[in-house]
């Protein structure tokens, strides 16, 4: 998506503020527990864009193939590949039609992607088919009953030309309605977006609130097992 090539210079200085990196540190952590990455697993990283989770598996061990549409993106995620000296497969492609042979991938991974894609079953099914047996399909959702949900949505009134005007935020009814197969949801990320918090209290409320799975969460990690 060369929209995305506009926001590309600045989207990683997220990561590296207070907040961000305990919002990234909290999805990881839920994807991890549905995604049980392990490594040798040949990866699939879909919607990759600047390249956080593919070099967070690839520092794993993993064999990571990640796609997008947007060559800014691409550029900054190669960067930080090879400054590490992590070996990724990036391929500039439409995560619509993938260029993929059936059951080739272990893992598959898409992480706050779909909320942008024009036909997300479409892209999901996609992803199936080139899962193998038993392989795990796993993605990252932002939610649309959250704070965080209704900080994006006054972003986009104060500012129609934000990243998030492109974005559709997913209630937990929708997740039904991506794939028709059984699914596993984990809901996190309780914390309201402000810098203005303690982070180990932060941890322990975060950890409480995920046991009861309650409403509100900012964030949900779906995982699908192929058959």
């Amino acid at each position: 998506m060369a929209w995305f090539d506009t926001f590309a210079k600045d989207y990683d200085e997220w990561y590296s503020s207070k907040l961000g990196f305990f919002v990234d540190t909290v999805e990881k952590q839920l994807i991890e527990e549905l995604a049980e990455p392990k490594k040798e697993q040949q990866v699939l990283d879909i919607g990759a864009g600047t390249g956080n989770y593919s070099l967070w598996l690839a520092r794993k061990g993993l064999n990571v193939t990640a796609i997008d549409q947007s060559v800014e993106m691409m550029k900054y995620a190669k960067e930080k590949a090879e400054n590490e000296g992590l070996t990724i497969k990036w391929m500039l492609e439409d995560a619509h039609i993938l260029p993929f042979e059936n059951e080739q991938f272990d893992l598959v991974i898409s992480i706050t992607a779909i909320e942008f894609m024009d036909q997300p079953q479409k892209v999901l099914m996609e992803a199936m088919r080139v899962l193998k047996p038993e392989g795990r399909l796993v993605i990252g959702l932002l939610t649309k009953d959250s704070s965080w949900g209704e900080l994006y949505q006054k972003m986009v009134k104060e500012n129609p030309d934000h990243l998030f005007a492109k974005a559709h935020l997913y209630t937990e009814e929708e997740i039904a309605q991506l794939l028709p197969y059984p699914y596993l949801l984990k809901k996190g990320l309780y914390i309201a977006p402000t810098e203005d918090f303690d982070v180990e209290q932060a941890k322990l409320a975060e950890e409480e609130m995920q046991k009861t799975q309650a409403n509100r969460a900012g964030f949900f990690a779906v995982c699908w097992k192929k058959e």
